[in-house]
């Protein structure tokens, strides 16, 4: 696993204390795009001791919590809806804590005659019954991955994206390619007029900051201003209305 530290550059307009856009490497895009394999269960188990959701699904979470044992089926385990097993791609940097495995292992029936039905069912919880001989599936069955037919180099075959790009992340988490025609089209929409108005600032991003950019993209669009400007840390005698932090677009 990648190291759990990446270091974005913000470039924030200090006018409106908001970030602009995060110019970023492929490990903090990596991290980005891996947020949608996370399982409902994992984010929630992630977000729900910080009180970051809202909706029902803290309900929901709780109400599988509480739920018996003997409400549930034999055959079933809560830890299954509660503790999903989470599949990165190789090499993704691990910025969210307890998302539970990064290897899916599978299962199947632990009746040893390998001639009977038994061996057409694999799982990936080693509490299943089998449906066949209703014993535990325990016995470990080894996947194997069939070979690439495109020959990928180290920095191209971990992760989602390629590293040879440097990328801009925008407040609202859109990525895109860094270029000089999308600064020239950006500094225009935020009517940035003097190079001095951007002040760039490094952040690392760990754990802490990994589990804030995941609950903030769950309930805003200007997550990087969210998560590394929050408003409550502005001096007074900086502070400007929120309505000018924030323009109506």
């Amino acid at each position: 696993m990648a190291t759990t530290k990446v270091s974005p550059k913000l470039f924030i307009d200090k006018r409106r204390q908001q970030v602009l856009f995060a110019e970023a490497d492929k490990k903090f895009v990596d991290f980005l795009f891996s947020i949608f394999t996370l399982p409902v269960g994992a984010v929630m188990s992630l977000l729900k001791e910080g009180g970051g959701t809202v909706g029902c699904l803290p309900s929901l979470y709780q109400s599988i919590e509480d739920m018996s044992v003997t409400h549930i089926k034999p055959d079933k385990s809560k830890r299954f809806l509660l503790e999903p097993k989470v599949m990165l791609c190789p090499k993704v940097p691990l910025l969210l804590p307890n998302i539970g495995s990064t290897f899916r292992q599978l299962y199947r029936c632990s009746n040893s005659n390998k001639y009977n039905t038994c061996i057409n069912y694999v799982t990936d919880e080693d509490s299943t019954i089998c449906p066949y001989c209703e014993l535990k599936m325990n016995r470990i069955v080894t996947f194997i991955d069939p070979p690439s037919t495109i020959r990928e180099s180290s920095t191209t075959k971990d992760g989602y994206v390629k590293g040879t790009v440097i990328y801009m992340v925008m407040d609202n988490l859109e990525v895109k390619p860094l270029s000089t025609t999308t600064l020239v089209s950006l500094f225009a929409k935020f009517n940035v007029m003097n190079i001095g108005d951007i002040e760039e600032k490094v952040v690392d991003v760990g754990m802490d900051e990994g589990v804030k950019l995941l609950e903030a993209s769950l309930r805003s669009k200007t997550v990087l201003t969210d998560v590394f400007l929050p408003v409550e840390n502005i001096k007074t005698e900086d502070s400007i209305d929120t309505t000018e932090r924030y323009p109506a677009e």
